[in-house]
């Protein structure tokens, strides 16, 4: 995210008006356990019939490796603990996460890593697939930021153009539309 500043900040310094950036961000495991670490939810509240309901913990989540043939865009293999307190189940799991991009309105796109499968083995049902319980982790800001510079203040919006993933990493494409905020 400080490259993405950095690069915002002298392309503010060098116009007044509004202006256009390419670049690319690069998110290895590291960078994606730091960002995962605060972006994932630690818990999930799942309703049941009669108002009952029960609360998925979700920790420890790491990425284990990179997978780009996991659908068009790739996506990764990670470990985590999930942890339901109301059934007594303490298991570690390693689900497969798939790089999507999501329509966030106006023709913009955001990444965001959806939960492919996990398997969590119950005892009176055997195996079944809660992925569609976990809620999807989006990878960048939607609205953009505003930057304080020498100049005055700075909106940044990125744009999406490009996911993918690689064998070590996903790649990020983005536009950057840099414009001066007007003094109020």
């Amino acid at each position: 995210m400080k490259a993405l500043r950095a690069a915002a900040l002298v392309i503010a310094a060098l116009t007044g008006s509004p202006a256009l950036a390419r670049i690319e961000i690069t998110l290895d495991a590291e960078s994606l356990n730091g960002m995962l670490a605060s972006m994932a939810p630690d818990h999930v509240d799942v309703g049941l019939a009669g108002g009952r309901g029960l609360t998925i913990r979700m920790q420890d989540l790491k990425v284990t490796g990179f997978d780009p043939a996991a659908g068009p865009h790739g996506g990764i293999t990670t470990a985590l603990r999930l942890v339901v307190p109301d059934l007594g189940i303490d298991v570690a799991l390693a689900p497969r996460l798939t790089l999507d991009l999501k329509d966030a309105g106006g023709g913009r796109k955001t990444p965001t890593l959806r939960f492919d499968k996990v398997m969590l083995n119950l005892p009176l049902t055997g195996a079944i697939d809660i992925a569609a319980l976990l809620p999807p982790i989006q990878l960048m800001p939607g609205n953009g930021w505003i930057v304080d510079s020498a100049r005055g203040s700075v909106r940044v919006k990125p744009r999406l153009t490009d996911a993918k993933t690689g064998a070590n990493c996903i790649r990020l494409g983005l536009d950057l539309e840099v414009a001066t905020v007007p003094a109020r």
